[in-house]
Order: C-alpha cells, then structure tokens, then sequence
C-alpha cells in the first residue's frame, strides 16, 4: 500500500498515468483488490493492472517493454543489518537489466511527501551527469525540498587521472566544476552544497549519504552502451546495497 501510495504521488507530481504490474497470473479477485487499494488510497480505480505470470523479474522486465513504461516505482525489497540496507533479489536485477528509469522506495509511506533532503551522486562530469543533476534540481524545487547536496566519489586512481589531465590543460578542477553547477541555479530557494570523497570504493558515499539524512539519492546510469558499464566504478556499490530512496537516471544507448 505504501509504495502504491508513492507512486500515486509520483504519477500525479509527473502528470503521468499510473499503471500496475503484478508477476502472477488474473485472477477477480486479485483485481478486486487492487481497485479496492487504489480507491482506499484516493488513487485512480481505472488504473490498468497487467498481470504477467513467471520469474517475477522477468514478468516486470516484460510488461515494461511491452507497454514502454519509462519509470518503474518499486520496493527496494531491502534487509536491514548492522545499519544497512542490502537491495534485494528483484530490486538488484532490475538495476542490472530494466532499460528505464527507476524509483525505489526503503522506506515508503502511505502518506507520501516530497522529499526533503535530496543527494546525487555522479562519477564524473559529463553531459549526462550534468543533465541527471539539473533533473534532480527541478525536482527539488517543484517538491520544496530543504537542501541538495551533490557528491563525488575521488578515488585514488581519479585524483591521479585529474592531475595528469590538469597537468596536460587549462581543464577546470573538481571543486570549480561543481561549484559552476551551482552557481547556474543562484537564488533557488533550495540550500545548494557538495562533498568531495576520498576513498578506494563507493561505499564511502554510500555511508556518507546515509550519515547525513538523505531522503533521496539520485543516480546517473546508462544502459545498453557498449564500453560503459550501467553504473560507473564508483557508483556500482547500490546493486549491493541502498542508504536511501533511490532515483535512478537512465541514458540509454
């Protein structure tokens, strides 16, 4: 009911219908309840439930294409040890493998808010990181958020490629590359920071992020590419495990 609610708030925030999968076969009864939810929720009865039986993964996966849904809203299906999340079977291989955007929830409520506290991680400086923070930007604003914060991972090989880089030309640091990101949305009325890293692995921000409050954390991904990976290095710790709600941007090839 949680994560339904959730994304009721998204297909309304969005101006975009909403839809239901469900990895089992129809069946009225099953229906029956879903429109009971959604009319509990004050969401659309009418919504369309697509029933797909099969490897729940692979019923999802095929809905998607199928009806050519470009966000997913689900569970992040976590279990919590030792103060961590670990993303579960479905919400791992989704993350590998759904050629769309996705939004997973650790914590949804029936009662949903924007959130209030909103982080990206990028791995570099591209184009497409560039454009993954300016969406995370909007939706901050339209939502009201408090605060943005943008991470960077600088492991050490990073910090000796952008020395030889800086070295070889009159390229921009890290530090005022992310600061003339901010600087392009002066006078928002979203507090705007950043955190520069320093570890061998991701999870630094990982922990980092999940130190601080986030609400949401929002990552760039591209799928289909024939020499990126769907998560850069510094960023493939979330298959593993999700400090937060997660926002993941696809760019697909």
């Amino acid at each position: 009911m949680a994560v339904l609610a959730e994304a009721g708030r998204l297909s309304a925030s969005l101006e975009a219908p909403l839809c239901l999968i469900h990895a089992d076969s129809f069946a009225p009864d099953k229906e029956d309840r879903f429109r009971e939810a959604l009319k509990g929720l004050g969401l659309d009865e009418r919504a369309p439930i697509y029933f797909e039986s099969g490897d729940p993964v692979e019923a999802i996966l095929k809905v998607q294409q199928d009806r050519r849904i470009d966000l997913l809203v689900a569970g992040a299906l976590e279990t919590e040890c030792v103060h961590r999340n670990f993303t579960g079977n479905v919400a791992r291989e989704l993350l590998r493998r759904a050629p769309c955007d996705l939004m997973f929830y650790t914590e949804p409520r029936e009662q949903p808010a924007p959130p209030a506290v909103v982080f990206v991680s990028i791995s570099d400086f591209s184009e497409f990181s560039h454009e993954v923070f300016a969406r995370a930007m909007n939706a901050a604003e339209q939502g009201s958020a408090q605060r943005l914060t943008v991470i960077h991972v600088q492991t050490t090989f990073a910090q000796a490629r952008e020395k030889v880089l800086g070295a070889a030309s009159e390229s921009q640091s890290v530090e005022e590359t992310v600061e003339s990101w901010l600087r392009e949305h002066e006078g928002s009325p979203v507090e705007l920071d950043y955190h520069l890293l320093r570890g061998n692995t991701g999870f630094t921000a990982c922990e980092y992020v999940q130190a601080n409050g986030a609400d949401l954390l929002v990552m760039p991904s591209h799928f289909g590419h024939p020499t990126q990976p769907v998560f850069a290095p510094a960023l493939d710790w979330i298959i593993q495990v999700i400090p937060t709600n997660l926002w993941v941007i696809r760019k697909i090839a």
